[in-house]
C-alpha cells in the first residue's frame, strides 16, 4: 500500500490528474472527518475538505517524502480550518447556540445505550470541550477521536512534540475539572 501511494505521490507531482484523484479517494474519508470535528457544521466542513484538497493539488509538488502523505494533507486540512476560524472570527460569523451548546459537538459518537446517564455523560463532554481553546481541541480531537500518534501531530500542526504534549496535558486538566462530577472515584 506505502508504494502505491508513493506511486502516485510522483504521477500526481509529474501533473498525472487520475493519480492525485486516487490519493484522494484513498484519503477523502479520514480528511472529511477531521474537517467536520474541526468546524463542527456538516457545509463549513465540506468547504474545508474541497479547499484542503484544492491546496494539495496545487502544492503536490512541494511534497518532499519526509513525511506520510497523510501527515502532510492533515497538516494542510489544520492549517486551512485555521484560516477559516480567522477568517470567521473577523467577519463576526462565530456565533454560539445558546439554545443549545453543545449542538456543534454531535460528531462524538453515541453509544446505541439507552442508559439516560450514559446520555447524560456525553452530553456533559460534549459541552466541556467546547471550553477548549482552539488548539488544545484539535491535538485532543487528533490523539483521542483520530487516534494519531503524538509525532505525527506535531508535524500536521508544525509544532514540537512537548508542544503537543503540553496541549493534551492542559486539555485533559480541563475536561478533569469541567467533568469532576462524573468521575469515578
Amino acid at each position: 500500500m506505502k508504494e502505491q501511494i508513493l506511486a502516485l505521490i510522483k504521477k500526481a507531482q509529474s501533473g498525472d490528474t487520475e493519480a492525485f484523484h486516487a490519493l484522494v479517494k484513498l484519503h477523502d474519508e479520514r480528511v472529511m472527518i477531521l474537517a467536520y470535528q474541526l468546524t463542527h457544521n456538516e457545509q463549513d466542513a465540506e468547504d474545508l475538505y474541497q479547499e484542503a484538497f484544492l491546496k494539495a493539488y496545487k502544492n503536490i509538488k512541494s511534497f518532499r517524502f519526509e513525511s506520510q502523505f497523510y501527515t502532510w494533507l492533515y497538516r494542510i486540512t489544520v492549517n486551512t480550518a485555521y484560516n477559516f476560524k480567522r477568517k470567521q472570527a473577523r467577519l463576526n460569523l462565530l456565533e454560539p447556540d445558546e439554545e443549545n451548546p453543545g449542538s456543534h459537538l454531535d460528531w462524538i459518537p453515541d453509544e446505541p445505550d439507552n442508559s439516560s446517564d450514559r446520555r447524560e455523560v456525553m452530553s456533559a463532554v460534549k459541552e466541556a470541550l467546547t471550553i477548549l481553546p482552539q488548539k488544545q481541541r484539535t491535538v485532543f480531537i487528533l490523539k483521542h477521536l483520530e487516534n494519531l500518534k503524538i509525532k505525527d501531530i506535531a508535524k500536521i500542526l508544525n509544532i514540537s512534540e512537548g508542544t503537543v504534549k503540553r496541549y493534551l496535558f492542559r486539555a485533559m486538566e480541563k475536561l478533569r475539572i469541567e467533568l469532576k462530577e462524573y468521575q469515578y472515584a
